[in-house]
Order: C-alpha cells, then structure tokens, then sequence
C-alpha cells in the first residue's frame, strides 16, 4: 500500500475546498453597477445643450478663463454658509479643480451663468446619483442678487432640460433659513416637499426643505 506523505494533505485540502466567490461577485456587480449609472449619467448629463440662452443670460460650460471672477465671487462667506459643497475660503486652487476635474465629472453638469456682457456671474446645474431624480444646485455672486437673474437661469436650464425628455422630475434642496433660495425655487415651479434634515454635504444634520418639480405635460 502506497503512504500519502502528511506534508502533501494539507496542500490537497485546500485545493479541494471551495472557492470564496461571494466576495469577487459581489465586487465585481458593484463596479458592474457603477459603470452603469455612470453611463447613465452620461447620457443624461449630454442630451443637455451646450449653450442655453434667456433674456438676459447665457449658460455656458464653465472655462479656464472664468477662473478670476470665479474666485472673487465664490470667495464669500454669504453665498458659501447657503450652500452645501462650496468651500470657504475660496482659492485659486479651487476654481482651476471645479473647472477642470468637477464640470468634467459624469455625475455633475454645471453651467457658468454669464450676463448681457458676457461677464461670469455664478454657477447653476445639476447633480446625479443613483436611484434618484437629477438635483439642482446652484449659486450666484452677491452683486447680482435681487435682480431676477437666478430665477431666470433656473427657469432657462429646466426648460432644456425637460426638453430633452431625459428629465422627468428634477429635485431641489435648502436651507429653511434661506429665504432667497426658497423664494427662487418657488418661483420657477418647485413644490415644496416638506421640512427634512439634510444627510450629507457641510449641511449635514441641518433643518432644510426639499423641493421637487415634474416635468410639465
């Protein structure tokens, strides 16, 4: 009878036992997943137009050149506690990484708001995510408030948007102390939702609204 060397059996036990599939499954769906949604977001974030122009504005992508004014605007603590994702201070180095790693990003479509002079004057658009309607976001630099300008470049980016059929609900956020948000939303056809409080973002843990608008049959 032929001896089976006891150093050999351990190898054989563990050729012979079964094969942790479980978890490279389940990475592998997730990417699967991700890659997915960004096509999605993809598709949706493209039928969008170029160029969208109001009245009194044109929305534009974002340029290397609008890096100055960007600055000087967004460089404000009034606008930056109002919202969830812009930091304060506001650098340099910040302007140059929205312009050229956020706007290119499949899950962000923010446009530049430019005036009758075609200056730089905020930023208005829409993020994606998974599972959910595209929200809103948006700002404007303090010189230009009160003067109808957000709630016509809001108007003007729904408008194309539910124009390409993509869009059937568009969702909004604020801050229940933000009058001037709140009044912008309302303005252009948003309903509001109801009080919540916001789960991400530098609101985090904060009494907001939230805000959704169908599109228009």
């Amino acid at each position: 009878m032929k001896k089976v060397d006891k150093k050999v059996a351990p190898v054989a036990a563990a050729v012979r036992a079964p094969r942790p599939l479980m978890t490279g499954t389940r990475a592998s769906m997730e990417r699967l997943e991700h890659a997915t949604a960004r096509l999605s977001f993809r598709r949706i974030r493209d039928a969008l137009p170029g160029k969208i122009e109001t009245a009194r504005l044109v929305l534009r992508a974002p340029m290397r050149g609008d890096v100055p004014a960007l600055v000087a605007l967004a460089d404000n603590k009034n606008i930056a506690e109002k919202l969830a994702r812009l930091p304060n201070p506001y650098t340099r180095a910040d302007a140059i990484a929205f312009i050229e790693i956020f706007a290119q990003r499949p899950d962000e479509r923010p446009y530049a708001i430019t005036g009758p002079g075609g200056e730089f004057m905020g930023v208005v658009g829409f993020s994606y995510a998974m599972g959910e309607h595209p929200e809103l976001g948006y700002w404007l630099g303090e010189p230009h408030w009160g003067k109808g300008f957000m709630t016509e470049a809001v108007k003007g980016l729904l408008e194309a948007a539910f124009a390409t059929g993509f869009y059937p609900a568009v969702r909004a956020r604020a801050l229940q102390s933000n009058a001037g948000s709140i009044n912008v939303l309302t303005k252009a056809g948003f309903a509001n939702l109801g009080a919540a409080v916001d789960e991400s973002g530098l609101h985090k843990g904060q009494p907001i609204f939230r805000f959704r608008m169908e599109r228009p049959r």
